[in-house]
């Protein structure tokens, strides 16, 4: 991120403005981190999706697998709902860290994910390194999402909901998919929300074991717990969506197909059967 992008997000952490222990509002939320000294803080559970830009120094995060990440001055990262670590700030020579931090309330990500979540999808960053590019777009989506939560007097709700609605459409264009929680009421219902992100994308257990920053191991066993698996799910969520194009949409069956996932068209045609009891062309238009 450039200086005078830098400059722009920095005028909203001029001093220290963080959270206290309380429950956070059910709405989006802006706060400023400002430290003279180095901070480290373990078990450090994210709660809601929360995109962190890092304005002076230096912050360390370390997955429980150990692995340790740095983001300097003019870096960003988003760190999704169940996030599980330790954060290290460190202040720049100068002697000073401030961070700007945006948080999401759940349901503002769940509207997200339904109404856009297979669109914009380009490249993706690699799962579990979390790192965001500061473009000049995000920076300016930001930017016009912070003032309006700290404008005087205060925007009416639906207005500042919509500006950080705009930070979370950049997000999600830039490919920033792992808005949504990594296990918000267990391994299944967190493997589903992964998936309809993207029901297209070669999901092997071990892609979304990653994704989720669990082992492949302990992924496969919370979902024999909880009586499912990687495969089942795969196939229950890519044939909800393939009915939803063939019903809804009026996409032709090849569409559907390679929508869902499927470069075989009578392997889809096959699972569509099997769950449904009909072909797809049967579908269209139902």
């Amino acid at each position: 991120m450039g200086p005078d992008l830098l400059a722009r997000l920095s005028r909203f952490a001029a001093r220290d403005h963080r959270p206290d222990g309380s429950d956070r509002p059910q709405r989006p939320a802006l706060w400023s981190f400002v430290a003279h000294d180095r901070e480290r803080m373990a078990d450090v559970r994210i709660e809601r999706t929360a995109l962190i830009a890092v304005l002076e120094g230096t912050k360390e995060v370390v997955d429980p697998s150990g692995t340790l990440r740095r983001f300097p001055t003019g870096t960003a990262m988003l760190l999704p709902p169940g996030w599980l670590g330790s954060v290290v700030n460190e202040p720049s020579d100068g002697g000073r860290y401030r961070a700007l931090v945006l948080e999401f309330p759940a349901d503002m990500v769940r509207r997200l994910l339904r109404a856009h979540g297979t669109e914009g999808l380009g490249p993706r960053a690699r799962p579990g390194e979390w790192r965001v590019t500061l473009t000049p777009g995000l920076t300016d989506a930001i930017d016009h999402a912070a003032a309006g939560l700290t404008a005087d007097p205060a925007l009416p709700p639906k207005l500042a909901q919509h500006r950080c609605m705009e930070v979370l459409l950049a997000l999600l264009e830039d490919g920033v998919w792992w808005l949504g929680p990594i296990a918000p009421t267990g391994a299944a219902d967190a493997v589903r929300q992964l998936v309809r992100t993207r029901p297209d994308h070669a999901w092997t257990a071990e892609g979304v074991a990653g994704a989720l920053n669990l082992s492949t191991g302990t992924l496969r066993r919370r979902l024999s717990d909880e009586g499912s698996s990687v495969r089942r799910i795969l196939t229950e969520e890519r044939v909800a969506h393939a009915r939803d194009l063939l019903e809804r949409e009026g996409l032709s069956v090849q569409e559907a197909a390679e929508a869902c996932g499927y470069a075989n068209r009578s392997h889809f045609a096959r699972r569509i059967r099997e769950s449904t009891g009909v072909n797809p062309s049967g579908l269209r238009g139902g």
